[in-house]
């Protein structure tokens, strides 16, 4: 018989516990932490790999961009005015606007600001110049000249002196290839030593189609009417060439921020540049040379008597020289935007350009430099103009 006592006791029921001990919260949480690690891992090299995949594409389509646009103004140099090289390659370009010279300009926007010190302080008719840097320190400089006419670049004889004022016009045999606002060329028959100077004149809009006078008005762009003098002084052997209606008078070089730029000598104003590609940090260029003219090309690098200043120096000889400029060949260091943390390259030195030649180029980079990563590019551009020349 129980007790009062321990009647009265509370019956004792076992206890169940709810959610996790703490133990057990350590052993998720470690889990989850080498999970998390496994996944921002695969991420983080999924990532990088993807940056490089773009910075690669990227770098790719600038390069092959950047020949591009270079290819297709080198491969058309010369056009309109080489067939007649021995009237005007190395011939001083005179062209006015408003009555104040286009070419020479007054001044030229950064790279080519010093330009035109180096190469004589005179542009000159040729198919390609290329301007080294006697500082080292600037990637070469091309200078292309192109008409766009296609008329078989053959000159019209003048049959008088032509006028400047009261009207400006030229007395041709014949004005059947003009238009109203074409650009063309007016040549003087060369000297023993030096070419006369070139003008660059522009047909007036008031010209209508071949006249039977044989005279050709003059005015507009290049040009101002009844006031160039200079015009008067060609004698009635000077010729004409047509340059058509959008000759291409254009200078490239690598500008700020790793940037191939352009300029229009003719349309161009001292402050501005047009951006062709991004990410190119270095341009090298060399002549393809045939002295022979038969067929059989040699590296020439732009010094020595290939020197622009040399070959603008107007002399016929120097334009000889311009004629045996059969291709050129440019090496391109294109970059990618994007820096990696610590350096991709094993060595300071990129692959050489040009590495088949006696001027092989490899450039070195900085430390900071090496954090990026790069494509050397080599091209062979054909001067198509200037492989028909005869000697």
């Amino acid at each position: 018989m129980k007790t009062q006592s321990e009647s009265m006791a509370p019956q004792m029921r076992p206890l169940f516990q709810r959610g996790l001990s703490l133990i057990e919260l350590m052993v998720a949480m470690a889990i989850g932490l080498v999970v998390s690690l496994a996944i921002f891992s695969v991420i983080s090299v999924s990532e990088a790999r993807k940056r490089n995949t773009t910075g690669a594409n990227d770098m790719n389509q600038n390069g092959a961009f950047a020949l591009y646009q270079l290819d297709q103004a080198i491969r058309s140099a010369g056009t309109g005015f080489s067939q007649q090289y021995t009237l005007t390659f190395g011939c001083a370009i005179n062209a006015m606007r408003n009555g104040k010279a286009v070419i020479p300009p007054a001044a030229l926007p950064s790279p080519f600001d010093g330009l035109a010190a180096g190469i004589g302080g005179n542009f000159r008719m040729a198919p390609v110049i290329i301007w080294k840097d006697p500082k080292g320190v600037l990637s070469d400089t091309l200078v292309v000249m192109a008409g766009s006419a296609g008329y078989g670049e053959m000159p019209i004889e003048s049959t008088s002196v032509p006028t400047a004022s009261p009207s400006a016009q030229l007395h041709l045999l014949n004005t059947l290839s003009f238009s109203a606002g074409q650009q063309l060329l007016v040549a003087e028959r060369p000297g023993l030593a030096s070419l006369f100077p070139c003008l660059i004149e522009t047909v007036d809009a008031s010209y209508a189609g071949p006249a039977s006078t044989g005279l050709l008005p003059l005015g507009g762009v290049f040009y101002t009417a009844g006031t160039d003098k200079a015009l008067s002084s060609y004698s009635s052997d000077s010729v004409a060439l047509n340059l058509g209606s959008s000759p291409s008078f254009k200078l490239f070089g690598v500008g700020a921020n790793n940037t191939l730029v352009g300029f229009d000598l003719l349309n161009g104003t001292a402050t501005s540049t047009d951006q062709i590609a991004d990410g190119v940090v270095e341009m090298q260029a060399l002549y393809g040379v045939d002295t022979a003219n038969n067929g059989n090309i040699t590296w020439t690098a732009p010094a020595g008597s290939y020197a622009a200043d040399a070959l603008l120096n107007g002399s016929v000889n120097a334009g000889k020289l311009i004629a045996s400029i059969k291709a050129i060949r440019i090496g391109l260091i294109i970059r990618s935007a994007v820096e990696d943390k610590n350096a991709v390259l094993p060595k300071a030195t990129l692959p050489a350009m040009f590495g088949d030649t006696t001027f092989s180029y490899a450039k070195t980079l900085t430390e900071a430099e090496q954090k990026f990563r790069y494509r050397v590019l080599d091209a062979v551009i054909p001067l198509r103009n200037a492989l028909v020349l005869s000697d």
